[in-house]
């Protein structure tokens, strides 16, 4: 395919013939002078596409800026997305606080328990082997009679709070939920982002100027420029946007 060149192509072709004929022919004289006309076509040329890329994506900010969507995503759902990670983390830690609640009251009976069934444990050992007096069996019979009481209560009192350890885990579902929410919302704006790289690199790699979505007629998003950022006088956000349309159209672009 035949690349098209542009007039100032020819112009920059034209210099490099004479001075390829100036060196030739050994005439230094206008060899400087061609060589500083090469080197200022050379600049307007960088100086033209850079202001056709600026331009480009001036025109791909605006269109983004305009999405309808985008407007949505700036003023409800990121804001909304705050406020469900906020919930995400205060279930988590209500979540957390009842299981170690739970936790805490639970470890001192259980230990209890286990002291004292190895009490026990001693004392049953040696009335197998008949070493116990009658006093033994009878202090023996009291004690365990009072473990089988307590055991029951502490028992309960376990399984209650093991109960609220399970509850305190659904906490999971809604957070889950949540998250993926939030995972889907970053997920769509990271996608706007990249569209943005490729608008603004689609010119330094085709050379070609990047194709923007036109939007559709009667469209209300296209009479403003976007969410107003708290704190920044919308008015101000106006004029930037015509500085920026009257600079590049004086230059030209």
């Amino acid at each position: 395919m035949e690349q098209q060149t542009g007039p100032m192509d020819d112009d920059r072709l034209v210099l490099a013939r004479l001075l390829v004929s100036a060196l030739e022919a050994g005439d230094e004289g206008p060899v400087s002078e061609l060589l500083d006309s090469l080197g200022v076509q050379q600049e307007r040329s960088l100086f033209n596409e850079l202001g056709r890329l600026t331009r480009d994506l001036h025109e791909a900010l605006n269109s983004f800026r305009l999405d309808s969507r985008v407007a949505e995503i700036t003023q409800e759902e990121i804001p909304n997305a705050k406020e469900r990670l906020s919930y995400v983390v205060t279930l988590t830690e209500q979540a957390a606080h009842r299981t170690l609640n739970a936790i805490e009251d639970s470890m001192p009976r259980l230990s209890q328990i286990s002291r004292q069934a190895e009490s026990l444990m001693g004392d049953w050992a040696k009335f197998k082997r008949r070493e116990l007096s009658v006093e033994e069996f009878r202090e023996m019979s009291a004690t365990l009679d009072g473990f089988l009481s307590s055991v029951q209560d502490d028992l309960a009192a376990v399984s209650g709070r093991l109960s609220d350890v399970m509850m305190a885990q659904d906490f999971q579902d809604l957070t889950g939920q949540v998250i993926r929410r939030v995972i889907e919302l970053v997920q769509e704006v990271e996608e706007g982002l990249v569209g943005l790289v490729k608008v603004a690199s689609e010119r330094m790699v085709t050379g070609e100027p990047p194709k923007l979505e036109e939007k559709a007629e009667g469209d209300s998003s296209g009479k403003g420029y976007g969410p107003a950022v708290p704190g920044v006088d919308k008015t101000d956000i106006v004029s930037g946007q015509d500085e920026v349309d009257d600079l590049l159209s004086s230059l030209g672009f």
